[in-house]
């Protein structure tokens, strides 16, 4: 496991606003009733159509999604499923920095936030904690695998077809190449990688490199999302 996080550092890298996918690095500090940077203010929430992943950076957060509530931890990664409410709570002392990506970025209808159904309360939560599982959840709109590369060791240069492309890095130090730009990633920094866009990761480092990657799939915003007709 990484060591603490400079939560204002951390907070501060670039959010992702785009057609496929939207996120950020959010905190809560123990002195607020809400994230830090989260403009929206306390809104609890569900999204329409589309899928929200939460990882745990650190510190721990309650989180009720559909008809589950419960505390997340340090490398508990969350899939919150599409039209379930969902809203959180800070437990503990220690700040939380828990990292979002919204999916697809339908651009008219981010959130819903009244007249809540019954089945909007309904159903689970799946998750699982990327440093004592191998296996990470995903769904229709997530395809989401942990990797692992060893020093020296790359992925290969690729592309995903018009699919989005986010990795966030665990542990290690990743090299990572977009097209003709080239920098190093270290534990708990991550990158939006637009779809058909040629890259490769490598481990640049002299330990294990692990990193979460996560690939848009929804196949009706492959794309883009849909654009507001005039009436």
């Amino acid at each position: 496991m990484s060591g603490k996080i400079d939560h204002q550092v951390w907070s501060q890298q670039p959010k992702m606003l785009a057609e496929r996918c939207r996120g950020l690095a959010l905190i809560w500090t123990p002195d607020v009733n809400w994230f830090n940077n989260d403009w929206l203010g306390p809104t609890p929430h569900c999204h329409e159509d589309a899928t929200e992943i939460g990882y745990m950076a650190q510190g721990q957060l309650e989180i009720e999604v559909g008809g589950s509530k419960r505390v997340y931890k340090a490398g508990d990664f969350i899939i919150m499923p599409p039209n379930k409410y969902h809203n959180y709570w800070f437990t503990g002392d220690e700040t939380a920095c828990f990292f979002v990506v919204v999916g697809p970025n339908h651009k008219f209808r981010r959130l819903k936030t009244s007249d809540f159904t019954p089945d909007m309360h309904e159903g689970d939560a799946p998750y699982a904690n990327v440093f004592s599982s191998d296996t990470l959840p995903s769904n229709e709109h997530f395809k989401v695998e942990k990797v692992t590369l060893q020093p020296g060791e790359s992925e290969g240069e690729h592309a995903v077809d018009q699919r989005d492309r986010v990795v966030y890095i665990v542990s290690g130090t990743a090299q990572v190449r977009l097209h003709t730009f080239s920098g190093p990633l270290a534990a708990n920094q991550f990158v939006h990688i637009p779809g058909s866009t040629r890259h490769e990761i490598s481990n640049s480092g002299y330990e294990p490199l692990t990193y979460i990657s996560m690939i848009i799939t929804d196949p009706d915003t492959v794309h883009g999302t849909e654009l507001k007709e005039d009436e």
